[in-house]
């Protein structure tokens, strides 16, 4: 891989995976709204350079940005993804696809990739159509497409609206952290951890259409990753 792809470069998973990518001298080029380019038209794949690998990183994401902009969701998630196949069909361009959890209940086993699908959110089921449509592409249009099912990321930069940065800015001011369910299991993989998953795999030789879990091998309670955060910090989280 020489030449790069990254639509959503300009967020969170975005700016790590550039930093990489440039490091190991792969020629990057930006898609996100600040270099002005919108997944939703067509025309600005247009005049884009063909690529070895797209990173599709950009979506509307998360269960309540999906549920405040419905409309919006499935219009960046499907038809955005729609132009970003076509242009890889055009660019002979592999695609990695980054998906989220969508498999059926009991949701406290582990999941291997075989296990059937059941999306139960308006974000898992756009990511989940995003998935279906990539597999289309492969087997109709010889695409090579990779759907990465990620755990939640974590780690420096991201947004104050996600888990681990809502506990540094209560731990930083003081305040009390309001629990409804501590007992919530959740998988969590650190921002590196998950870049190098994602360059690692749009290197190996995958097979069209080829499904990965992205993840720690285990989860995390919410009340255990508090006393993480207080035993390697040394401070105490205030919880209600």
């Amino acid at each position: 891989m020489k030449t790069a792809l990254i639509t959503g470069s300009s967020g969170f998973v975005g700016r790590h995976l550039i930093k990489t990518l440039e490091k190991q001298k792969v020629k990057v080029t930006k898609f996100s709204r600040s270099e002005n380019k919108q997944l939703t038209r067509s025309k600005d794949f247009a005049d884009l350079p063909p690529v070895d690998a797209v990173f599709h990183l950009a979506a509307v994401s998360g269960y309540k940005d999906c549920n405040d902009k419905t409309d919006l969701a499935y219009e960046v998630n499907i038809l955005g993804t729609v132009n970003v196949l076509e242009y890889c069909r055009r660019a002979k361009a592999k695609l990695i696809f980054p998906s989220t959890y969508i498999y059926d209940s009991p949701y406290d086993v582990y999941k291997k990739e075989t296990d059937p699908a059941k999306p139960m959110t308006h974000y898992s089921i756009s990511k989940w159509l995003g998935e279906e449509l990539g597999r289309f592409y492969s087997r109709v249009f010889a695409v090579n497409t990779l759907i990465l099912r990620t755990a939640n990321v974590y780690g420096a930069g991201q947004s104050d609206i996600y888990l681990v940065p809502i506990i540094s800015a209560h731990l930083k001011a003081g305040k009390t952290l309001n629990l409804t369910k501590p007992d919530i299991e959740r998988s969590f993989i650190y921002v590196d951890d998950l870049i190098d998953a994602y360059v690692k795999l749009a290197k190996a030789p995958t097979a069209p259409g080829e499904v990965f879990n992205v993840s720690f091998g285990r989860a995390t309670a919410i009340a255990d990753l508090l006393k993480t955060v207080t035993k390697a910090i040394g401070k105490t989280v205030k919880v209600n």
